[in-house]
């Protein structure tokens, strides 16, 4: 596996882990992927959280608006994290001219549509790919956790609820929770995998009414969502997951 290290820099103090920019051949997309990467010094086998970003995001992101803060946390409590791109990207890759479908907007799911479904495979690049990568290069094979926000909430959740036995905990901020009903998810959903209705194991929402029984694996799912969001009402939906969730 073709593994480069784009950058490397110690963060919080002179004791404090390291944060990697790491690019390499994607076997899921087809294309080069860089995903950040911080590695505390605290802890030599540590456990390993997954930011999913939003919309138009990429792995720089969390670094930049989070990033001391975030990381000088991680490293107190001896926590990994891990922050990949929001899409595959190129050339060659397909793309549109909208902020929330194509490059930026990969939604987190296989694609199976042309001309999309070569390249966008990010449900298995999270799932997949790139804990392979993490356990084979840096040795970061840890109970896994997933969190991310809007679209990487959405990711973080059906991810988890679709897999709860592989992540030891999931939350998100602000997440798309009912893709399906809102005007995000019915374009993503009709463009990478052909319908609205084909979106539904990635619905939050859809997951836990489908289910029937407890999601055993998680006491609580801590969502944070703020109550003046522009987004609220029409694409995020946090109503519709709590109603399903009990």
């Amino acid at each position: 596996m073709t593994v480069e290290v784009l950058s490397k820099t110690r963060v919080g103090g002179a004791k404090g882990g390291y944060y990697l920019r790491v690019k390499h051949a994607s076997t899921s997309t087809k294309t080069d992927m860089i995903f950040g990467l911080y590695i505390p010094s605290s802890n030599p086998s540590p456990p390993v959280l997954y930011w999913l970003s939003g919309l138009t995001c990429d792995e720089s992101n969390f670094s930049t608006k989070a990033g001391s803060r975030a990381f000088d946390a991680a490293e107190r409590e001896g926590i990994a994290i891990v922050v990949p791109d929001t899409s595959p990207r190129g050339d060659d890759v397909p793309n549109v001219d909208s902020y929330d479908l194509g490059q930026g907007a990969g939604f987190y799911v296989d694609s199976t549509e042309e001309p999309y479904k070569a390249n966008y495979q990010m449900y298995s690049y999270i799932t997949k790919e790139l804990p392979a990568l993490l356990k084979e290069e840096y040795k970061l094979d840890g109970p896994k956790s997933v969190t991310g926000h809007s679209m990487g909430g959405h990711g973080a959740l059906t991810i988890a609820l679709t897999d709860p036995t592989s992540w030891v905990s999931v939350s998100a901020f602000a997440p798309i929770c009912n893709p399906t009903k809102c005007p995000w998810g019915e374009k993503a959903f009709t463009s990478y995998l052909g319908s609205v209705d084909a979106g539904k194991p990635h619905d939050a929402t859809c997951l836990l009414e489908s289910r029937g029984t407890p999601i055993v694996e998680y006491d609580d799912i801590l969502i944070d969502q703020g109550t003046d969001d522009q987004f609220l009402k029409e694409q995020l939906k946090p109503e519709a997951l709590e109603a399903a969730a009990y």
